[in-house]
């Protein structure tokens, strides 16, 4: 036992210092995952051809056959992942999230005098955006994607450091848990547990609420210090995006909203993921094709094709990216799951003197801080906690569904998360140097609001 958790963590350690020093987890997580496998009595071989990559097993917890590793996540998620990045990419280079921000700039921020008063607006424009894409279906990971240049222009007008881009880049980080997003946590709930995604919805969406204030006023508070101490904006090494964002042109902003709208209602009307991201897809072609970026010096219907072919191309490219990201820590997270060692830490979590519920948080909250993957952690925890809790009645799934969704999303967003590497990488600036709004806000705001949804539902559990 003691060998086991001892070769755990240097996995851990290993795996995190890694993905610190920009290694790619692709080949680092089963590095990691065989550690583990040594250390526990597995064999390296068998832990990665199945408990890593993932076979055919049954779940003793569940009675059913699944599953797990990299091949288990990869059909858990590569709708979402795959058809999401798609959907930003286009939402991009049609111009609709350009449109929606330019209409927000001018609306709310360079209205204002004042570079306190601007920057204030600033956050606030972009947390509204992204709380936008995010309800609108578009990943996580596309978002950053897509709002990075905005954020770029806002800082070089305002004058905002370009060490807190990376936080302006973390404001919706409320939003993935929120009822009715579109997200990868809604998603593995609604498929582990049976739950809609409007699960427990008065007490998800006073929790999502109070965690994006929170991290306006942190952001805000922070960039404004910064300011007065006569901090400013440079470009250091990053691309310049002012005279690019100015000149380009853009659809109408009702135009623009409309395939947002779309995807919004399909996947909390008919809970069909794929079905909300491929109309959205479909709508912004045909409503923006004009305003897709051209592909050579051809004119006519060849170079309309061209156009909209290189967008979806590069846009599976970057699901294809995203998703073995997330897919890697899953494989890790699985040869973890199979030791003795991880089974008598479950078993002692569960044994816990303290509510079902409170067992459930720490639960993943622990294994999100391990894997910095919430696949990875609800697909772990979430089965488990069904079958001794909800089976056994302790436990309402709507409840777990809510509190679980956003406890996954407290200790996701350490320092070594894939979210943080691209948003300091984006910005060119040290993690040591932009990290501390972005812990207020990903870490100590969701942990927040993950407590707060635990007190509503025991204080009202008929709100689940």
């Amino acid at each position: 036992m003691a060998l086991g958790i001892i070769g755990i963590v240097i996995a851990l350690l290993v795996f995190l210092y890694g993905a610190y020093k920009n290694v790619s987890t692709l080949y680092l997580a089963p590095i990691a995952g065989v550690i583990v496998a040594v250390t526990n009595g597995i064999s390296a071989t068998q832990a990665f051809t199945q408990y890593y990559i993932g076979v055919v097993e049954h779940n003793v917890h569940t009675d059913a056959w699944e599953i797990g590793g990299v091949t288990g996540m990869i059909l858990a998620v590569f709708p979402t992942i795959f058809l999401g990045a798609l959907f930003g990419k286009v939402l991009t280079d049609c111009g609709a999230a350009g449109a929606i921000a330019n209409v927000m700039t001018s609306k709310l921020i360079m209205s204002a005098e004042g570079k306190e008063k601007q920057a204030k607006r600033a956050v606030l424009s972009m947390l509204l955006v992204e709380c936008i894409l995010s309800y609108g279906g578009v990943d996580g990971f596309v978002t950053v994607f897509a709002t990075f240049p905005i954020a770029m222009v806002m800082a070089d007008r305002i004058g905002i450091p370009r060490r807190f881009v990376p936080a302006m880049l973390c404001l919706s980080c409320g939003a993935n848990s929120a009822p009715f997003v579109l997200s990868i946590n809604n998603i593995l709930c609604m498929a582990i547990l049976g739950t809609s995604p409007g699960a427990a919805l008065i007490p998800g969406l006073i929790c999502f609420v109070v965690i994006e204030v929170g991290v306006y006023f942190i952001c805000s508070k922070m960039i404004i210090s910064a300011m007065r101490k006569g901090e400013g904006f440079d470009y250091g090494n990053c691309p310049r995006f002012g005279e690019q964002a100015s000149s380009k042109e853009h659809p109408n902003l009702i135009i623009a909203l409309l395939p947002l709208i779309v995807v919004f209602l399909i996947f909390a009307i008919l809970q069909n993921a794929s079905l909300a991201l491929t109309a959205g897809i479909l709508l912004a072609i045909i409503l923006m094709s004009q305003y897709f970026p051209k592909n050579g010096e051809a004119n006519g219907v060849g170079a309309w094709v061209g156009k909209i072919v290189n967008s979806l191309n590069e846009g599976a490219v970057s699901g294809a990216q995203s998703l073995m990201i997330i897919c890697a820590a899953a494989g890790f997270a699985g040869v973890v799951q199979h030791t003795e060692t991880f089974n008598a830490f479950v078993g002692m979590m569960m044994g816990l003197p303290v509510p079902p519920m409170v067992v459930a948080m720490i639960m993943i909250i622990v294994i999100v801080a391990f894997t910095s993957s919430p696949p990875a952690a609800l697909g772990i925890a979430l089965p488990i906690l069904a079958s001794s809790f909800v089976a056994a009645g302790a436990i309402n799934p709507a409840a777990l569904a809510r509190v679980s969704a956003i406890a996954v999303s407290t200790f996701e967003t350490l320092p070594v998360n894939g979210l943080i590497l691209l948003t300091t990488g984006l910005a060119q600036v040290k993690i040591k140097e932009a990290y501390l709004p972005m812990f207020l806000q990903t870490v100590i705001m969701t942990l927040i609001g993950t407590v707060l949804c635990w007190i509503i539902l025991m204080v009202a559990p008929g709100l689940a």
